[in-house]
C-alpha cells in the first residue's frame, strides 16, 4: 500500500458506501455523482492493492480487507470529528451554522417558530432544521442538537428532558358524522384507524390502538405524523396524534374514557460542544419558549 496517495476524502467516501451499502446512497452525502464515486473507489482500491468491496447484486458488502479498512478509518474519523468539534465549542462569536435534527410534525409546529424567533434576534446564526423521522448522529457531527422520544445512550451526550407531549384520539367533523363517535364499550367494528407503520409496531399509542379497538380496521398506515393528521382530516379515520397536531389540523377529540399514554421528548448534543455560545444560546431560547407539557 502507498501510504503517501490515501486521501482523507476518500476514506470519508469508504465510510459512506461501508455505511448505506451502494454508490447511489453513498454519493450524495459527499455531493458527488455517482460515476465520480465509483472512480474514487476504484482509485482508492488501487492505491490499497486490495479490493476492499464484494459488488452483489444487493448492494457493496466489504472483504476481509475492507473490514480492517473499516476499523482503521473509522478511528480517523472519531478524531477528526473530535478535533473539528473542539474547535467549534471554544468558537466565541454568536454566529456561524447550527444543525438541528427532529421529527416532521415536531420540527413544523414546535421548533420552527421558536428557531425563527431566534433568528430575528441573532440574525448572523444560520440554523438547518433536518424534518426526518431518522435523527442524525451527534457523534458524527450529522446534527448539532437532536429531538427525540428516547433517551441518549452514546456517551458524551449532554441530554435534558425538554418537554411532555400529550396525544388525544381525534377524527373529522365528517368522519364523525357518517360513522359516529366510538363509545366507551365499542371494540371499534365499523371504524378505520390511521396509525404509524409497521416498523413502529411497539410505540404505546399502536399498542393502546390494538387493545382499545381490537375489531377496527388499520385503513392508512405512515411513518410521518403530519401524513396521518391530513389523512384523518379527510376523513379516513379515527387517529392518535400529538395534541398539538390535531388541534392544528382542526380535528375533533373523541373522548372513550381513558387518558392516552403520553411520550417525552428529549434534548441531546454533544458534549464537545457546550462552550458553543450559539448552542447554549438556542437551547436557553427553546427551553424559555416551551415550558408547559404540549
Amino acid at each position: 500500500m502507498n501510504y503517501a496517495r490515501l486521501d482523507w476524502d476518500d476514506l470519508r467516501l469508504f465510510l459512506a458506501i461501508a455505511r448505506a451499502g451502494t454508490l447511489t446512497a453513498a454519493a450524495p452525502q459527499l455531493r458527488l455523482s455517482q460515476p465520480t464515486a465509483g472512480r474514487r473507489l476504484r482509485t482508492l482500491e488501487e492505491v490499497c492493492g486490495c479490493t476492499l468491496f464484494q459488488r452483489t447484486p444487493n448492494g457493496f458488502r466489504l472483504t476481509d480487507e475492507g473490514e480492517a479498512m473499516l476499523r482503521h478509518a473509522e478511528r480517523m474519523e472519531e478524531e477528526a470529528l473530535a478535533l473539528q468539534r473542539q474547535f467549534a465549542g471554544n468558537e466565541g462569536e454568536l454566529q456561524g451554522q447550527l444543525r438541528l435534527s427532529s421529527s416532521d410534525w415536531f420540527s413544523n409546529i414546535v421548533l420552527a417558530p421558536i428557531v425563527a424567533s431566534f433568528s430575528l434576534r441573532h440574525p448572523q446564526v444560520t440554523i438547518e432544521i433536518v424534518a426526518d423521522f431518522r435523527l442524525l448522529s451527534l457523534d458524527r457531527r450529522e446534527a448539532d442538537l437532536v429531538f427525540r422520544l428516547l433517551p441518549f445512550d452514546a456517551p458524551d451526550i449532554v441530554q435534558r428532558r425538554f418537554t411532555h407531549v400529550c396525544y388525544d384520539l381525534f377524527a373529522s367533523p365528517d368522519y364523525l358524522e357518517q360513522r359516529g363517535a366510538p363509545d366507551g364499550a365499542s371494540d371499534g367494528e365499523g371504524h378505520s384507524l390511521i396509525t404509524m407503520d409497521t416498523q413502529f409496531d411497539t410505540v404505546a399509542d399502536i399498542a393502546w390502538l390494538r387493545r382499545r379497538f381490537p375489531r377496527a380496521h388499520f385503513s392508512i398506515r405512515s411513518n410521518s405524523r403530519e401524513v396521518q393528521a391530513t389523512a384523518c382530516a379527510r376523513g379516513a379515520g379515527l387517529a392518535v396524534l400529538p395534541r398539538l397536531l390535531g388541534r392544528q389540523f382542526g380535528l375533533t377529540r373523541v373522548d372513550v374514557g381513558e387518558t392516552l399514554p403520553g411520550r417525552d421528548i428529549w434534548l441531546g448534543y454533544h458534549a464537545d460542544l457546550k462552550r458553543l455560545r450559539r448552542l447554549r444560546a438556542l437551547v436557553d431560547h427553546l427551553s424559555e419558549a416551551v415550558t408547559d407539557p404540549l
